[in-house]
């Protein structure tokens, strides 16, 4: 796709920046996503980072590039003859060597204090090769040792016809930079640490731009119904990976949605939902509804009138956010008991869904203890339960259309109310 409006990552730009400042880096965060790559001047593709690290440090200026992972061994890439892994002491076949964490350390040293023209060593899926980072074995140590000592031994030499400094660079990709043992990487001046962000609305826009012309109905559309689409996508995938937004747009042309409802198939992808049920209301009974409240709720008419405004706006989607997080509707109900507030949300719930019973019900007079706000998001990591989910979390998850009743919350811990926050407002509550 041609686009001339997509800047360069900001890992892409630090990465080549302290090419000849550092003589290690280790890649974290979102590795295993697509990358906005600019193949040639104004083009640019969404690749692997198996493909646009490599290309990045040919650009670069380095004329051999080496591929390690712990389960297929080495690999050349740059020439990709074998001669990389000769010059390494390894013995390649087919341009691949096999070989495991102890070949990867001496095969270390031999990289860094190599002559001739600047190498690259990539060391992929890095945080597979320890254990327990807190109880290393001593293979795992004395790898790590070496790269220590050999990320403070390396010095850059001139190289190529502009005689720039170039290190023999080892590249570590990891999870996240606590899989390296903390030795190793923190406080190192030798190692530069560079997270790989999710993708912004930039790099999503310049993806869609091209997923958009494959979908259903899209060739014979308008170039205005097309950036309409196209903004559209960007929102519903807030978010999202880029290879979450090639998959939507798989899914879209697999069941046939068309472009100009792109929303339905992000929201398959996200909550399996096949059919949106805010649709499926009756505009006609909802427009009726005053009648059905009242037959259940005696009275409460200013309580009535507003909550039925609430529901009109939610069902014909006035007012609501572009980017469809929210909820569609927040309502406090406020009073003294047996005025009608549960009855009242039970009501509201079968107008919506035809069944008083589809609504999620929380006592919150049971979440009166401070840390009781663990049963709705889940266990915090190394606590019992953590694997499990919690309450909330799992039940939206199963029922992601639904009303949700937080009953006698006035009872709760104050501290589960500072949950609501984020809830409220951008509709996101994570486990």
């Amino acid at each position: 796709m041609h686009d001339r409006s997509v800047e360069k990552a900001r890992w892409l730009r630090d990465l080549r920046r302290f090419l000849p400042l550092r003589s290690q880096f280790v890649l974290s965060g979102n590795t295993r996503d697509l990358q906005m790559h600019e193949i040639v001047p104004g083009e640019v593709t969404a690749a692997p980072l198996s493909r646009v690290l490599p290309d990045v440090l040919k650009a670069a200026g380095y004329a051999q590039i080496a591929w390690f992972d712990v389960l297929n061994g080495f690999r050349d890439i740059e020439p990709g003859d074998g001669s990389c892994l000769t010059r390494l002491g390894l013995m390649p076949t087919g341009g691949a060597a096999a070989g495991g964490i102890d070949l990867l350390s001496t095969t270390l040293e031999r990289h860094v204090t190599a002559d001739g023209q600047p190498s690259a060593l990539i060391v992929d899926f890095a945080s597979r090769l320890v254990a327990r980072n807190d109880a290393l074995s001593p293979a795992e140590h004395q790898l790590f040792s070496r790269a220590l000592i050999l990320s403070h031994a390396a010095r850059a030499r001139p190289a190529g016809d502009k005689r720039l400094p170039f290190f023999n660079t080892v590249v570590w990709i990891v999870d996240k930079e606590g899989d390296l043992p903390d030795w190793f990487l923190i406080g190192n001046p030798k190692i530069r640490h560079i997270p790989i962000g999710r993708p912004d609305h930039l790099a999503r826009k310049s993806m869609i731009r091209s997923l958009v012309r494959g979908l259903p109905g899209a060739q014979d559309a308008e170039q205005s119904e097309l950036e309409k689409c196209t903004q559209a996508f960007v929102d519903e995938t807030e978010g999202l990976l880029l290879l979450d937004v090639s998959a939507v747009a798989q899914l879209a042309r697999s069941e046939g949605v068309q472009f100009d409802r792109i929303g339905d198939a992000v929201r398959r992808f996200k909550v399996g939902v096949t059919e949106d049920p805010w649709r499926k209301i009756s505009r006609d009974k909802i427009s009726s509804g005053e009648e059905f409240v009242r037959r259940r709720v005696k009275g409460q008419s200013h309580a009535v009138t507003h909550m039925l405004d609430i529901v009109k706006r939610a069902v014909t989607g006035i007012g609501q956010s572009p980017r469809g997080g929210r909820p569609r509707g927040v309502v406090f109900l406020a009073g003294p008991t047996g005025v009608g507030k549960t009855e009242l949300a039970k009501t509201i719930t079968s107008l919506l869904f035809g069944d008083e019973s589809a609504y999620i019900r929380f006592d919150m007079s049971e979440f009166s203890a401070e840390h009781s706000d663990q049963r709705l998001i889940g266990a915090p990591p190394g606590y019992i339960g953590y694997d499990v989910g919690g309450e909330l979390t799992n039940a939206i998850r199963e029922k992601p259309f639904s009303v949700v009743l937080f009953d006698e919350i006035e009872k709760a811990h104050p501290r589960i109310l500072d949950k609501f926050l984020q809830v409220l407002d951008d509709g996101v509550l994570t486990s």
